[in-house]
């Protein structure tokens, strides 16, 4: 499969939304790539142009919230340990 690069700015205000998408250890770029795939449905094995980005959006804050809850229950448990 042929791959192209891409190159364009962001404003500040899309990069501080990746980053809040970004997984651990993940660089923004392959943030971008892996939201850009996601929102396309696309794979390796089949090429769908269906879109849905309001739902892509919802589902990243989703799994951010979750990841966010949990790291608070776990400060809260150890707060409650002291």
């Amino acid at each position: 499969m042929v791959s192209k690069q891409f190159s364009f700015r962001l404003s500040d205000e899309v990069v501080e939304w990746l980053e809040g998408l970004q997984l651990e250890g993940e660089s923004l770029n392959q943030t971008a790539q892996r939201i850009l795939t996601k929102s396309a449905d696309l794979s390796t094995d089949s090429l769908s142009t269906t879109v849905d980005i309001k739902s892509l959006v919802n589902q990243e804050i989703e799994a951010s919230l979750t990841e966010v809850r949990s790291q608070l229950e776990e400060l809260r448990g150890k707060l409650k340990a002291r």
